[in-house]
């Protein structure tokens, strides 16, 4: 009888440590992968600023400081992220407090037309400003007006409305979690609208506020797409790092000014996370009212014609990338046809299509099933893991503070020689789509699992139920609307992603975002609609699909 105790309870034992050894080797995996594309190209851009002829030195950084063009770059970076942010944030904050804190109509609309450049190739809005103000747009052309959208102006005019969803998102859940009882409370004690937005409405949107500014501000620094098409004669250093790789086969001076892209995104990265990361946004308690109080028709009716204004201009944007498509000749032949469909201005045809949709499935399977699989190891696994998780979770996040132009020139330079030699397959490019849109996939799924009860996971492994059998069996059942979200995520960046791309694709396999740039910059604009209407058509359907299949609210885009 001791003899079958003591089996007895010798097999909770030993499948415990089943459990231990099996958690322990799926993370070490994940690890490693992180190590090798997130930590190992850093790295290797690191190093290559340093080296010189006689080994180590700061000489690549002081000619960068020493040229005045160059720092030159750096300053105009600076200057246009800063402008852009500013203007991006206030027109955000004026959009999320029309739909989440006053009654005015049209508030669906205003909030998809504020998403809506989320879906779309990041630089499709500056291809609309060249329909429409370009040196042969539609209103400049057809104004007479001596002015076109090229320059610094372009470039922040694009970028407002190109990041604005990302500032909208974060403010919107801000402003619609601040308790209304507090606002009531101020007016009660006499302080009018202004004041009570002022110094209490904004006063608890403040982490909301700094938050926004901080990741525009690393989105608009790192941006490649606009600068390189309405920029003009308004280098920045994204698209000199693109012309010292492709156009000079400079890589020293291309890891060098890399390094000094990454220093003012990592810092904005850090102080926000130093600064807004501790703190709640939420001001909503058991006895809060979030309920929507009447507004006043002097706020109402100006809110309405600003926000509506405004999103009615977004969707004139979008709307003129279809229209480009079907017109014959933009600018002087405006007769409709289908003739850009045809893409006889390039010998690649439509297959720029086709690769990015093998690209947004690839990266989609291998992201959403690595991020789940981090974000299980992160949040349910602390206790066998101990400190390694935090190195895990720091290594997971890290690429939100690399610009897609770093991940780049890093996996060129990490991935064109043996261990890992992936320059000129479909890998490379897959690797980098996942492990640079890495971050949001793997925090959208840990804040899933908090949702979880783990006493779920702990009924099946008292009934014996291994880890993997435990994740695969009782944990991702749970997790199917996350999932599918994931995918999304990953689908749609693989099918809009170009700063990282750029830099990977070879020979025999282009991509619809990098031909789209291609076909502006050899002047067939209307061939770049065309390729911009497909992909923009893509997304959509495959979200509408999905949202079908999965059922309603369960499939969504994640958000920055």
């Amino acid at each position: 009888m001791p003899d079958a105790t003591r089996s007895i309870a010798a097999r909770p034992f030993g499948a415990a440590r089943r459990h231990d050894v099996t958690t322990v080797a799926v993370a070490a995996a994940v690890l490693l992968a992180l190590l090798i594309f997130v930590v190992w190209p850093v790295i290797k851009v690191l190093g290559l600023s340093l080296i010189g002829p006689a080994g180590l030195t700061l000489a690549n950084y002081a000619a960068f400081f020493s040229t005045w063009r160059l720092f030159r770059i750096l300053v105009n970076s600076l200057l246009v992220s800063a402008v852009s942010t500013l203007i991006t944030v206030a027109v955000a904050l004026v959009l999320a407090y029309a739909v989440t804190r006053t009654t005015m109509p049209g508030k669906r609309f205003v909030s998809l037309m504020s998403l809506l450049p989320l879906i779309s190739p990041p630089f499709l809005v500056s291809l609309a400003f060249i329909l429409l103000f370009g040196r042969n747009g539609a209103l400049t052309h057809g104004l007479g007006l001596d002015w076109s959208i090229y320059g610094f102006h372009g470039i922040v005019l694009a970028q407002v409305f190109t990041f604005l969803p990302q500032a909208y998102i974060l403010l919107a859940n801000v402003l619609a979690n601040i308790d209304t009882s507090l606002e009531e409370a101020a007016e009660n004690l006499g302080a009018g609208f202004g004041v009570t937005l002022w110094r209490v409405t904004l006063a608890l949107a403040r982490p909301g506020l700094a938050s926004a500014a901080l990741i525009v501000f690393i989105l608009c620094m790192t941006d490649f797409g606009n600068p390189i098409l309405v920029g003009g004669r308004y280098n920045v250093l994204a698209t000199e790092i693109y012309s010292q790789v492709i156009g000079m086969n400079d890589f020293a001076a291309a890891s060098t000014m890399s390094v000094v892209l990454i220093v003012p995104c990592l810092a904005a990265y850090l102080l926000n996370a130093y600064s807004v990361g501790s703190r709640s946004y939420v001001t909503v308690s058991a006895g809060s009212r979030t309920a929507i109080r009447p507004t006043p028709g002097r706020v109402r009716w100006p809110l309405f014609l600003a926000s509506g204004g405004i999103a009615l201009f977004i969707g004139v944007i979008y709307g003129l990338i279809p229209l480009g498509s079907l017109v014959r000749l933009w600018g002087s032949d405006w007769t409709l046809s289908l003739q850009h469909y045809g893409f006889k201005s390039t010998a690649e045809g439509a297959w720029p299509i086709v690769n990015s949709v093998k690209l947004a499935l690839l990266s989609g399977v291998v992201g959403t099933a690595l991020a789940l699989v981090t974000a299980y190891v992160i949040e349910r696994r602390r206790a066998v893991l101990g400190g390694s998780t935090r190195v895990i979770e720091f290594v997971s996040l890290l690429p939100a503070a690399l610009p897609g132009t770093v991940i780049g020139v890093g996996y060129i330079l990490a991935f064109n020689v043996p261990p890992v030699l992936l320059t000129g397959t479909v890998w490379i490019l897959v690797t980098s789509v996942v492990f640079w849109k890495f971050p949001v996939a793997v925090l959208a799924a840990m804040n899933a699992l908090k949702q979880i009860d783990p006493a779920i996971e702990e009924a099946a492994v008292s009934l014996g139920a291994g880890s993997v059998r435990t994740f695969t069996k009782v944990v991702l059942p749970l997790l199917t609307g996350t999932a599918f979200s994931i995918f999304v995520y990953f689908f749609v960046n693989g099918m809009v992603t170009v700063s990282a791309v750029i830099f990977l694709i070879y020979p025999g396999f282009n991509l619809g975002s990098v031909a789209i740039l291609a076909q502006v910059e050899n002047g067939y604009p209307g061939v770049a609609c065309a390729l911009g209407t497909i992909i923009l058509a893509i997304v959509i359907g495959t979200v509408l699909v999905l949202r079908r299949l999965v059922g309603g609210d369960r499939v969504a885009i994640l958000k920055v």
